[in-house]
């Protein structure tokens, strides 16, 4: 465990430990790197985990419940491109296979297919959760030493999965904010418009793309259980339904991570203003 004396004293350039005077203390970034994992900024630079829990040690439970979630938020990545590789290799197979489909190949992707995808949903599943939890604790942690310099509702942030993809819900305290009460902060910060905009953008990309890819699920799940796959030429359709399956995962992901990263700018220009240092 890193003390917060250790680390001001090795921390080179930074004095923010002043007789452990919150004021003193800087607000974190969060955001999320292509693979999804947890990635962290102060004023501007990108820091460790390790510098992030040693600053959080003002609250010793917080400090341990990040460093934890923030391996499992990592495992779950791994886990998550372990299932994807597998429904690649797959895919591979089968390509390879193209002219002599049969029953038996198709099984065997599928099968593997099918374990790709269990796995890889596994992995997302921590992953979601480890960064969900680390993003409310960081917020808990910016409020606990800017709290008595604010003078307007401090916003956060939380994001759910949905039918269709994922929901961003922006809260003041317990209260979820209503669309007018955005529209309304909207017209008076400009900075939180403008990265607002930015995610509601990427948020109506990925909400496209969700519907596209339970399309592309459904006509998945009937080649499947048609007739077709027990016949002995199956369809040519194997192929294609698995790339825009595959695709659709990605650049889904790509959207929503997007969109939750763009969300944070904006909460962080919302509440802490000039003091907020971009990436």
């Amino acid at each position: 465990m890193i003390s917060q004396q250790s680390f001001s004293q090795n921390s080179e350039g930074r004095s923010f430990f002043k007789n452990n005077y919150y004021p003193d203390y800087p607000v974190v970034l969060l955001r999320e790197n292509f693979f999804g994992n947890p990635v962290y900024f102060i004023e501007g630079e990108k820091v460790s985990a390790r510098e992030v829990r040693a600053y959080m040690e003002i609250m010793p439970g917080d400090a341990n419940d990040f460093s934890q979630t923030h391996t499992k938020a990592l495992t779950g990545t791994g886990v998550l491109l372990t299932g994807q590789a597998v429904v690649l290799g797959a895919l591979g197979y089968a390509y390879d296979n193209r002219n002599r489909l049969n029953n038996q190949i198709v099984l065997n992707w599928f099968v593997a297919t099918t374990a790709g995808g269990v796995g890889g949903a596994i992995g997302r599943s921590m992953n979601r959760q480890g960064v969900r939890k680390i993003n409310g604790l960081i917020d808990n942690h910016n409020y606990l030493i800017r709290q008595e310099d604010l003078n307007k509702p401090y916003l956060k942030m939380d994001f759910r999965s949905n039918f269709l993809g994922e929901k961003i819900d922006i809260y003041d305290g317990p209260n979820l904010l209503s669309k007018d009460r955005i529209d309304l902060y909207k017209e008076t910060y400009p900075e939180f418009a403008e990265y607002y905009r930015k995610s509601q953008r990427n948020q109506n990309w990925s909400l496209a793309i969700g519907i596209l890819d339970l399309a592309s699920t459904f006509v998945f799940v009937g080649y499947i259980l048609s007739p077709q796959i027990q016949s002995s030429a199956p369809s040519n359709l194997l192929l294609p339904l698995t790339i825009a399956s595959f695709g659709t995962t990605i650049s889904g992901g790509i959207f929503r991570r997007a969109a939750r990263n763009q969300t944070r700018m904006a909460l962080m220009k919302f509440n802490f203003g000039e003091e907020f240092r971009e990436p």
